[in-house]
C-alpha cells in the first residue's frame, strides 16, 4: 500500500509537473510559463487526490475531493486570464473572482453554509493577491523553493489530524514545487523568463494552502488548535519577510529572508500541533 501511494500519489504526478516544466524551458518565450504553472500544480494535486479516492461519488461520499476540483477551477480561470490580461487591476479581479468561486464550490463538512464559504473565499482571495504581488516582484529560485516549504505545513497537519488522504496530494504539490525550483536554478542563466510561478501559480498555491487547511480542519479528528491551521493557511505569505525595507535592497539577504519567512510560519504551525497533541495525550 505504501508503495502504491508513493508511486501513484506522489511520484507520477510530480514527474508530470517536472516534465512539463522542463519541456517549457526548451520552448520559445512567446508566452510566459507562469500562465500555465498554476494549471500544472492543480493537475498534480488532482491526479494525486484521485489516486487516494474516486471521483465517482465525490458529491456525496468523497466530498473532500471538492478541494482539488476547486483548485483546478481556479488554475484554469487564472491561467486563461493571464493570457489575455496584463494589468494588475484586471488580474486582481480575476484572482478574487476565481478564488471566491472555487471556495463556493467546496461543499465539505463544516463549510455547508454558503456565507461561511463566501467568507473563506474572500480571505483566500486576499492571501492570493498578497502572494501574487510579491511573486511578481521576485521571480527567483528562492521564491519557488520557499513556497515548497510553505506547503509542507498543511500537508503535515492533515497527516497529524488523521487525514492522510489529504496530506498526500498537498505533499505532492509541495514536492513538485521543490523539483521545479531546482529546474529553475539549473536553467536560469539560459532561460530566465521560461520558469516562474507567475500569476496563476501564485493564486493556486495560495488556494492550496488556505483551502487545504480549511479542508483539513473540517475533517480534523484530533482537535488540532485553530491557530495551527491558520498559520498553515498563510504560510506562503512568509515571502513578505524578504520585502521588509531594510532587507529587500540586499538580494542575497532578501532571498534567505523569503525562505526563512515561509519556514518560520510552516514550522510554527507544526510545532503548535505537535505540542498540543503531546499535551492532550495520556
Amino acid at each position: 500500500m505504501e508503495m502504491q501511494i508513493l508511486l501513484f500519489g506522489i511520484a507520477l504526478p510530480v514527474i508530470f509537473g517536472v516534465a512539463f516544466s522542463v519541456w517549457r524551458v526548451t520552448r520559445s518565450r512567446a508566452f510566459s510559463f507562469g500562465s500555465f504553472f498554476g494549471v500544472v500544480i492543480a493537475i498534480v494535486l488532482l491526479t494525486s487526490a484521485i489516486s487516494e479516492d474516486s471521483l465517482q461519488n465525490f458529491t456525496t461520499l468523497n466530498r473532500w475531493l471538492w478541494f482539488p476540483c476547486s483548485i483546478l477551477l481556479c488554475g484554469f480561470i487564472t491561467g486563461i486570464g493571464d493570457l489575455f490580461s496584463r494589468s494588475f487591476g484586471a488580474r486582481v479581479f480575476i484572482s478574487c473572482s476565481s478564488v471566491i468561486l472555487g471556495a463556493l464550490f467546496m461543499d465539505i463538512p463544516e463549510w455547508g453554509n454558503v456565507t461561511s464559504r463566501l467568507v473563506l473565499g474572500m480571505a483566500t482571495a486576499l492571501c492570493s493577491t498578497l502572494l501574487f504581488v510579491v511573486v511578481q516582484r521576485r521571480n527567483f529560485f528562492s521564491t519557488s523553493i520557499s513556497l515548497s516549504f510553505a506547503l509542507i505545513a498543511p500537508s503535515v497537519l492533515a497527516m497529524l489530524s488523521g487525514f492522510a488522504k489529504l496530506a498526500v496530494p498537498i505533499g505532492a504539490a509541495s514536492c513538485c514545487l521543490g523539483f521545479v525550483s531546482l529546474v529553475r536554478l539549473a536553467t536560469q542563466s539560459k532561460a530566465p523568463l521560461n520558469e516562474c510561478v507567475g500569476f496563476s501559480g501564485a493564486v493556486v498555491i495560495a488556494c492550496i494552502a488556505a483551502l487545504g487547511a480549511a479542508t483539513g480542519w473540517s475533517y480534523d479528528t484530533n482537535e488540532i488548535p485553530i491557530a495551527a491551521w491558520l498559520l498553515a493557511s498563510i504560510a506562503p505569505l512568509g515571502l513578505w519577510l524578504g520585502e521588509l525595507p531594510f532587507i529587500r535592497l540586499r538580494p542575497t539577504l532578501s532571498a534567505w529572508a523569503r525562505i526563512l519567512g515561509c519556514v518560520i510560519l510552516a514550522a510554527s504551525s507544526i510545532f503548535i500541533t505537535v505540542f498540543a497533541l503531546n499535551s492532550s495525550s495520556p
